[in-house]
């Protein structure tokens, strides 16, 4: 099969690309990239040069395509329509574009943060959305989009992770660099809120998994790990990998707050967005938890990786790697 990935330059479309060209399956990987391309130098792809707002390269990459595994998207932004453009106008677009060169097997990277927080119990498939935050209201018109450009002749799968992590990724980093440091900051009390998290092989194993399904139809899916965590157990494990005791420094939901927007308004005198933002605050203070088992039952989706193993990879990576 040929695949044409978008976002492959990214730390999850990165690992997903790498899985696709180690299997047996797919023959040819094809990759939309702007200009770095990062962490798939060197590889056996075929680059496609351009961006979502390219036409032309978009028409080149679909053609002759079998699966289209749409992954690009941004995570943080200033206002409502740098998100809007980029998460939901270049998604719709890009899915037209898709039926018209008959591409029928389409995978599309959405986010917990489109449903919202879970307050109390993890969240499934059949949550109402609630989303907290511009790019989780984003990702939830872009799903509204999606169905709406539904044909009931494609196979569509939706696929809604929590918070991922692993080799490569640079912003739940910033936790792991900190611990390393003796200081382990927890917003709240260590026992709430808990969090659902997976680790990146677990879910591009999860998205590989979609593409196998090819009903006709729009199909949602959480994939996360195997189990949601409080930072206790997260900070507990994450010593114990590196050696070293870590001082849990506790926050406050208010104090995390105030310090974002602190964060926010020094850097906009630089012209910069910050990593921690009010918008991120407000995501950070919530419960985040949702349920694979529909995945489990539909897609025989079944995640491997511990949080300790997880952990554990993430952080020897980021030691050869030099990042701490």
């Amino acid at each position: 099969m040929k695949a044409f990935v978008t976002g492959g330059t990214g730390f999850i479309g990165s690992h997903l690309v790498d899985q696709l060209l180690d299997s047996p399956e797919y023959s040819e990987v094809r990759c939309l990239v702007r200009s770095n391309e990062k962490w798939l130098t060197g590889k056996p792809i075929i680059k496609v040069s351009g961006d979502l707002n390219d036409l032309k390269a978009l028409s080149e990459g679909l053609d002759d395509a079998d699966v289209l595994f749409h992954i690009a998207a941004i995570v943080k932004a200033p206002d409502e329509n740098t998100f809007l453009q980029a998460n939901v106008e270049s998604t719709e677009n890009l899915i037209r574009l898709a039926q018209k060169k008959n591409v029928k097997n389409l995978v599309i990277l959405s986010s917990l943060a489109a449903v919202g927080p879970s307050n109390g119990a993890p969240v499934d498939e059949t949550a109402p959305l609630n989303p907290v935050s511009m790019y989780g209201r984003s990702k939830k018109e872009m799903e509204k989009r999606v169905r709406n450009a539904d044909r009931k002749t494609e196979s569509i799968k939706i696929i809604r992770p929590p918070a991922v992590y692993g080799p490569r990724e640079d912003q739940i980093f910033s936790f792991f660099k900190s611990c390393s440091k003796g200081i382990c900051p927890i917003i709240g009390n260590g026992k709430r809120p808990r969090v659902s998290m997976v680790y990146v092989s677990d879910l591009v194993n999860g998205i590989i998994k979609a593409a196998e399904k090819t009903d006709p139809g729009v199909f949602t899916y959480f994939i996360s790990g195997p189990d949601t965590y409080n930072w206790d157990q997260i900070r507990s494990v994450t010593g114990k990998v590196l050696g070293r005791r870590t001082i849990p420094l506790k926050i406050s939901p208010k104090i995390v707050k105030k310090a974002a927007g602190i964060f926010e308004d020094v850097a906009s005198f630089f012209g910069k967005y910050p990593v921690v933002n009010r918008e991120k605050a407000n995501e950070l203070v919530l419960e985040w938890t949702c349920s694979n088992e529909k995945a489990q039952k539909e897609l025989n989706y079944k995640p491997e990786v511990s949080l300790a193993e997880g952990i554990s990879r993430t952080i020897h990576w980021y030691k050869i790697h030099n990042w701490l």
